[in-house]
């Protein structure tokens, strides 16, 4: 059944508004204006004591951002004068889209109303005398919010439903592409992780300094990619729980023990990579290829499952301490490449920088190509300085490889690179923003340059 639309939406508010006495309408506008500070305060600090509502807030983004825009929408909710009803309907509807957006369940969001609600009445009875009903002024509100509530569920509801689809999709598309060449790839991820430890025993290096399993190319590839698309999959559990044991006791084993025992955890770590390879076979044999998340020249991921990357990254940050960032990418001067040399020369300068991109980054990081000549890297397991100096790295990379535009024309391309480090925000739309505004700042700084978003502007260029 077909939800109402937009005209009907704002009809049936501007009726339940104008039900209500104006003299009792302008009395609440005034209190929510003049409390609207204590209403928005009271919201948070209950969210905050909540620890699942905690998830998705924090006292810096609290104070910073959300206890003012609480109060913009309280008074917006409850303005008397010159009330645009369409526009009101559509800042729920944006409110409900970003729940959806960032995962936010519903029933936090009722309670958080709720909340708003019992603190509104109890003011409502402090303050509201004959011949002003503090009932009906409750009964106000309550229908008010209840309005509120209703259109950013729907609208919560639809964009729930089309990121699940898309989750679905992304789960059936993730891996599926060249299945033979990904079994090759972490095969050898795995094996080459494997030698190395063994070269290093052999040798009496120190084994501390390589990265245990779950932190090498395969065990980054596997948590961020495979658990992922092959979710609920029998095998993953057990793969799984075969790296936490290599990681958690093995490797102990090798870097404590005599050599008996040292000998033993080989044996174990040796056995434990060949159950890995055989049951990831299994699951790659029951993957079917789909080619719709890819870009037809480049064959990076395209956007359409953009949404669900950085969702399930925002996920891991979550529950693990480990951070990403964002790598916004944009080709200098590529218009005047297309103008001077055709655009099939473009498209071939875009397949090349595409590839660099491509094998400069590891198994479980993302490169999507956003479109034109924009490229996003999504730089899994990572911090400030390391996202800074692999940009700097991309850089210099895609600066000293003459491009192929033409039979006989080579020509020198240079990118510029936007920066951020995830910091915290439930909604992947303001990391986007950050490094859109990083990029800018490296465009307009003179291009070929790397510029990382550090909250203020701030630029940095190696070399």
């Amino acid at each position: 059944m077909r939800y109402k639309d937009k005209h009907q939406l704002a009809a049936e508010w501007q009726t339940l508004l104008e039900r209500t006495p104006r003299p009792l309408r302008q009395a609440v506008e005034t209190l929510v204006t003049q409390h609207c500070g204590y209403f928005a305060d009271h919201f948070y600090s209950v969210m905050l004591e909540d620890p699942h509502a905690s998830l998705f807030l924090s006292n810096e983004q609290v104070e910073q951002r959300l206890n003012p825009s609480m109060r913009r929408w309280l008074k917006a909710m409850f303005a008397v004068e010159h009330v645009d009803f369409e526009a009101l309907v559509e800042q729920q509807e944006k409110v409900g889209q970003v729940h959806a957006r960032i995962d936010i369940p519903v029933n936090l969001v009722l309670n958080g109303a709720r909340q708003l609600k019992q603190a509104l009445y109890q003011q409502l009875s402090a303050t509201f005398k004959s011949p002003l009903s503090p009932g009906d002024a409750s009964v106000y509100v309550s229908e008010h919010i209840d309005m509120a509530m209703e259109i950013m569920s729907h609208a919560y509801s639809v964009a729930s439903d089309r990121n699940a689809r898309t989750e679905e999709a992304y789960k059936l598309f993730s891996l599926t592409q060249s299945i033979g060449d990904e079994r090759e790839r972490q095969r050898s991820a795995l094996l080459n992780w494997e030698n190395a430890l063994m070269f290093a025993v052999a040798a009496q290096q120190d084994i501390a300094t390589l990265p245990k399993l779950a932190n090498s190319d395969f065990g980054l590839w596997y948590f961020h990619k495979a658990c992922h698309a092959f979710e609920g999959a029998p095998e993953i559990a057990t793969i799984s729980r075969h790296i936490q044991q290599v990681d958690r006791e093995w490797l102990e084993v090798l870097l404590h023990e005599d050599a008996s025992q040292r000998l033993k955890a080989l044996g174990e770590i040796r056995d434990a990579a060949r159950t890995v390879l055989m049951l990831l076979d299994d699951v790659l044999e029951r993957a079917s290829g789909l080619d719709a998340g890819r870009d037809s020249l480049t064959r990076l991921l395209n956007r359409k499952f953009l949404s669900v990357v950085l969702s399930r990254e925002i996920d891991i940050v979550r529950h693990s301490e480990h951070c990403f960032a964002l790598l916004m990418v944009d080709i200098d001067h590529f218009k005047s490449i297309n103008d001077t040399h055709g655009h099939d020369a473009g498209d071939t300068v875009l397949q090349q920088v595409a590839s660099i991109l491509d094998r400069s980054t590891r198994g479980g990081d993302y490169v999507f190509r956003m479109g034109g000549e924009e490229f996003l890297i999504v730089l899994v397991d990572t911090d400030h300085d390391g996202s800074r100096l692999f940009a700097e790295r991309l850089r210099q990379a895609v600066a000293k490889e003459p491009m192929l535009a033409g039979a006989d024309t080579l020509l020198n391309v240079t990118i510029s690179v936007g920066v951020t480090l995830y910091d915290g925000h439930p909604d992947y739309n303001h990391s986007l923003q950050r490094a859109d505004q990083a990029l800018y700042q490296a465009k307009r700084g003179g291009r070929n340059r790397v510029v990382v978003h550090e909250g203020v502007e701030s630029e940095h260029k190696l070399g």
